[in-house]
């Protein structure tokens, strides 16, 4: 009979609650802690991709999230002048979208959605819960109250600015800030009639991209009444460190588009439009997820921090947790879980590592100022040079890979051989070099 583990997840958002059902959905016992008296989702929309919603259909909550998502018909990428370059992000493409769609979701509601799933799985959440020091060899946690609790595994799932990779690491690893900030403007589309420029962006729920130099600003239709349109663009170092939304003055948003396709202008004078601004982050890559007991692991944003230009931070840590909820799905013996912690690092890390670079190259591509390799860029899309890139992000199923990789290295050790790793015979998909 497979031993069923006990697992304390440090955070309560989007990782920390895939990872909870995912392992849940398979048996085991998970407990979550949250710093947080209370539980909000900062920002605004979200766009989950077929290999992020491919895990939610496997969970069982798939139903729930597309009460609160749009299906975007169209996806489209423009020159900063309004030109449209190519029909693409394909989020619409059977080949593609056919078995696990790609949606356009409020963060709250897909939050809302994943809770749903913890009375499903009997997960127990335990709010206002901080967690203060960890004992990786047991393994347990102290919270601030005094409190311990002992488990078979422990996943730090605490965000960008996580402690449990401090706690990892032995000292605190705080996120840092190349210059990148984000502009989001709410656009409420009730008052958007069809002699208004932006009446195509209401009329169907679609996904727009912008291209210009120093940044790329999005569209896209969220809770079927607000067009969020996000702006990110290269500031540089020295200003303000912003952690989450603050107000921001709509012209200080108009200032950096200020030659750019009118419809973006008109849609800021749009009665009720609302402008926050923040500054993006990035972790250090850690050179180890785990800790060497076996018991501990990092997972999401905590292990892998993802900027937005590929829409893949919530899909990457999705994937995370199929990859575990799949292998420990299998028979897991309680002295075989730090190989399983093993193999999960070693079938997710470099996929993780390959996306979260590429998701820095399309940052620059996007951002490119008119001239030759701009030119070169639009040539390619008009080519449909990216298809190949979706397609390796988004067929990936996790859940699989994750079954396939523990399934393979127990065969492994069945014949006598201490494989070097645990995804040996596995399926590998190198990273589409293009664009």
């Amino acid at each position: 009979m497979a031993y069923k583990c006990h697992v304390l997840v440090v955070g309560c958002g989007l990782s920390g609650l895939a990872s909870a059902l995912a392992l849940a959905q398979t048996g085991h016992r998970v407990t979550v802690f949250e710093r947080s008296t209370k539980l909000q989702e900062i920002g605004a929309g979200i766009q989950l991709s077929p290999n992020a919603t491919r895990m939610l259909q496997h969970w069982g909550i798939l139903d729930e999230v597309l009460k609160y998502a749009d299906r975007p018909e169209a996806g489209t990428f423009r020159s900063y002048r309004g030109d449209v370059l190519s029909q693409s992000p394909p989020v619409s493409d059977p080949r593609l979208v056919n078995k696990a769609p790609y949606v356009v979701i409020h963060r709250a509601d897909l939050l809302r959605a994943l809770l749903s799933g913890t009375k499903k799985y009997k997960i127990e959440v335990k709010l206002g819960s901080d967690v203060q020091e960890i004992d990786f060899s047991k393994p347990s946690l102290r919270l601030s109250t005094g409190e311990v609790h002992n488990a078979d595994v422990i996943l730090g799932a605490d965000g960008e600015r996580s402690r449990c990779r401090g706690f990892l690491l032995g000292h605190a690893d705080p996120p840092y800030s190349p210059g990148d900030v984000v502009y989001r403007i709410s656009v409420p589309i009730a008052d958007i009639t069809q002699d208004h420029l932006a009446w195509d962006l209401k009329k169907r729920s679609s996904v727009n991209f912008w291209m210009g130099s120093g940044g790329h600003v999005v569209s896209y239709l969220i809770q079927h009444d607000m067009l969020n349109v996000v702006l990110i663009y290269a500031e540089g170092g020295g200003g303000k460190a912003m952690y989450g939304p603050q107000r921001a003055e709509l012209e200080e948003f108009r200032s950096k588009i200020s030659d750019w396709d009118p419809v973006l202008h008109e849609l800021i004078n749009v009665e009720g439009s609302v402008c926050t601004k923040w500054t993006l982050f990035q972790i250090h890559e850690p050179n180890s997820w785990r800790h060497e007991s076996g018991r501990f692991s990092l997972i999401g944003d905590a292990a892998h921090a993802i900027l937005p230009c590929l829409a893949q931070g919530a899909a990457q840590a999705f994937e995370d947790a199929g990859v575990l909820g799949g292998i420990f799905s299998q028979p897991v013996r309680r002295d075989q879980i730090p190989d399983a912690l093993r193999v999960f690092e070693e079938v997710r890390k470099p996929r993780a590592s390959d996306v979260r670079h590429r998701t820095l190259d399309q940052k620059a591509m996007f951002a490119l100022a008119d001239g030759p390799d701009q030119e070169r860029r639009d040539a390619e899309l008009r080519a449909g040079a990216d298809h190949e890139l979706f397609k390796w992000l988004w067929e990936y199923d996790a859940a699989e890979s994750g079954r396939e990789a523990w399934t393979n290295f127990t065969k492994t050790r069945e014949n006598g051989v201490n494989p070097h790793n645990g995804i040996e015979g596995t399926r590998v998909s190198s990273i589409p070099q293009h664009l």
